[in-house]
């Protein structure tokens, strides 16, 4: 598939060339602003403003609207420095279509004209942009931060059951008494980790 460059705020984006449309009506030339296209977006933003942060983005579309899911963490599973995180935040705002306003029940729609850098047009945008500072569920940095959480709190009263539970039915083996919440894959790649 062809791609093309476009920039926003300062920052280069390769996109589809299928995203750059026209309307039939006026002519004017338009960049799609798709859940899709904006999850890749934020992804390459994160990859090349932030390489050593671990990054996944998806996107939901359903009847009325789309969305885009976007976490990032730091390599062991943390949770990025506030400062990084509140920049790839900002892109919740940029690329989201409006906002819903729980006191009328009404989505609104942003009023705005966002455009790119060279001043194309930028439209339809997702309904909601979810960008969360904590790794993927089932990612094996998911597990690393859930097995590093699990030492700091071993000698914690709170997790006593889940520690004897652990240390009686699975021999100590953290990976053993997860080992019914992952696929084989997940499995297989937390065990050269976790081993």
């Amino acid at each position: 598939m062809k791609k093309v460059k476009i920039s926003i705020q300062g920052n280069e984006f390769l996109i589809p060339s299928t995203s750059i449309q026209k309307c039939s009506y006026d002519n004017e030339t338009y960049v799609q602003m798709r859940a899709k296209l904006c999850a890749s977006i934020i992804k390459q933003y994160v990859k090349k403003n932030f390489p050593n942060l671990k990054v996944w983005a998806g996107s939901d579309v359903y009847s009325g609207g789309s969305s885009v899911r976007v976490e990032v963490c730091n390599e062991d599973g943390s949770q990025v420095n506030p400062i990084d995180f509140e920049k790839i935040s900002e892109w919740k705002s940029i690329l989201q279509g409006g906002s819903f306003d729980g006191m009328y029940d009404i989505y609104n729609y942003r009023e705005d004209s966002p455009a790119t850098d060279k001043g194309t047009s930028m439209k339809y945008f997702p309904s909601y942009v979810f960008i969360e500072n904590k790794p993927k569920w089932g990612s094996v940095e998911y597990w690393i931060n859930s097995y590093n959480e699990y030492k700091e709190n071993i000698s914690n009263p709170n997790w006593s059951e889940m520690v004897n539970k652990i240390n009686n039915k699975f021999g100590g083996s953290f990976l053993e008494y997860n080992k019914t919440y992952m696929t084989k894959r997940e499995y297989d790649n937390c065990s050269k980790v976790l081993s």
